[in-house]
């Protein structure tokens, strides 16, 4: 390529040579005809421009056209060299530009890198407050950069900062230590990374697996899609968090407060929830199979669509729960509070209703032993119609992100609309037996020992 850019230089060089000789022959020529008499003729000869008649101002206009022209294409050849000679400098600079920048951008990784390191060094020291700086770096370090590597680093301080805590809160002197609520270095860390500070880590993945976090405080915290596997979180404030799609397999959450947290289409599979509040909590689509829940307070909490599997409630809270659209398939109700509770177009299968109280105790223990061999009582319970086409609009677009059809829940709701509201549970597979002192005894045992499992706040 630099030989054939030579070559084309050396051409138009040449042209422009040729064109000024051309240009000053006929100058010269057409001073001549000017001058002398007679020499018109040899020079229309010369140039070939016509025989013997020509006159003298017909070949002074053809050698001023032939000049006129000459000039022209010597200008247009300078003006091409110029025009060349731009675009190189152009070209120049921009590829110094280009390779200025990548210099840059080698120096800023260069700092970066050694950023990361220094960092990643102090958050391995014996110091807590040392390991906090290191923290903030990696923080500051993710926050900062920007361009096309930054989302790319910004997970990497991510990964860093969750392996840190998990880590930490692994170790068996520290479980010991922070048994009610983590240490102020872990704490200060989730409240930056997933309360004060989300959006930097906005849209990225959590792994909090097998953390120890009980008593935390993570209210209105950013935790969507999070894995939270395992994780102990007894006691925690999670009310308002956002946890829609979070995988919280076998997490501990007895006693947690998750008041108004969304947690749509969660995945809960042998969480254990005991005593946890979850009072207007967004359930909706959320997989609760093989759950805990027994003494779990879930007023008007919206859990249309969601899945219910071989879940314990005893004696749980669900006054006006909206649970439309939901599957209920071997849920333990017994001594549950059901008022105003919604369940049109809900599959019930195997659900157990033995002695459901209206009313109730506000004590777990004592609602489940004052109904053992009662009947249920459903009151303001709803399984048939009492859905107006409103209602009907707001479950479908709380169920906007399911899988589902919404043509077939849809057709699955209207048959309830406008129809009187019913109290009366389906006949096929719903269990409205009394339960013996037995079993109530085996559920508040299981749920005073669930209960004891949530650390108290002694310091």
């Amino acid at each position: 390529m630099r030989r054939l850019s030579k070559l084309r230089h050396g051409i138009v060089n040449n042209l422009e040579d040729f064109l000024f000789g051309v240009s000053l022959l006929l100058v010269l020529l057409f001073l001549a005809v000017m001058v002398w008499d007679g020499v018109e003729k040899w020079v229309s000869s010369l140039l070939g421009i016509g025989g013997e008649s020509n006159s003298k101002y017909d070949v002074l206009r053809a050698v001023a056209f032939g000049l006129v022209g000459v000039l022209l294409a010597w200008q247009a050849s300078i003006s091409y060299r110029r025009a060349k000679a731009m675009e190189d400098a152009a070209n120049a600079q921009a590829r110094a530009t280009e390779e200025q920048a990548k210099a840059n951008q080698n120096a800023e990784q260069g700092q970066r890198q050694e950023r990361l390191k220094n960092a990643i060094e102090h958050l391995g020291h014996a110091s807590d407050s040392v390991r906090m700086g290191g923290a903030y770096e990696l923080f500051h370090l993710a926050r900062d950069t920007q361009g096309r590597d930054a989302e790319e680093l910004r997970q990497t301080v991510l990964d860093i900062l969750c392996a840190h805590i998990r880590r930490t809160t692994g170790e068996s002197e520290y479980r010991e230590r922070h048994k009610p609520k983590p240490s102020e270095e872990i704490q200060s860390l989730l409240t930056l990374l997933f309360v004060r500070e989300p959006e930097v880590f906005k849209g990225l993945h959590i792994n909090l697996q097998g953390s120890w976090l009980d008593g935390a405080n993570l209210r209105e915290a950013r935790l969507e899609k999070a894995v939270l596997t395992e994780a102990y979180l007894r006691g925690a404030d999670l009310a308002e968090a956002d946890l829609k799609e979070a995988n919280m397999t076998k997490t501990h959450l007895q006693g947690a407060d998750l008041t108004e947290a969304r947690m749509q289409r969660a995945c809960l599979r042998r969480t254990r929830m005991q005593g946890a509040c979850l009072n207007e909590a967004r359930l909706n689509e959320a997989k609760l199979y093989w759950v805990q829940m027994q003494g779990a307070k879930l007023m008007a909490a919206r859990m249309q669509g969601a899945s219910l599997l071989h879940t314990e409630m005893q004696g749980a809270d669900l006054h006006e729960a909206r649970l439309q659209l939901a599957m209920l398939t071997d849920v333990g109700l017994q001594a549950a509070r059901l008022v105003k509770a919604q369940l049109q177009a809900a599959t019930l299968d195997g659900v157990r209703l033995g002695g459901v109280t209206p009313e109730g105790s506000s004590l777990v223990e004592e609602r489940i032993r004052d109904r053992i061999g009662m009947s249920s009582t459903l009151v303001g319970t709803i399984f048939q119609g009492g859905l107006t086409e409103q209602d009907v609009a707001s479950i479908l677009e709380a169920a906007s992100a399911s899988d589902r059809d919404p043509n077939v829940l849809k057709a699955s709701l209207d048959p309830h609309i406008g129809e009187p509201a019913s109290d009366e549970p389906e006949s096929n597979g719903v269990f409205t037996d009394p339960y013996i002192a037995e079993e109530a005894e085996r559920w508040i045992a299981e749920y005073e020992q669930a209960m004891s499992e949530v650390p108290e706040d002694d310091s």
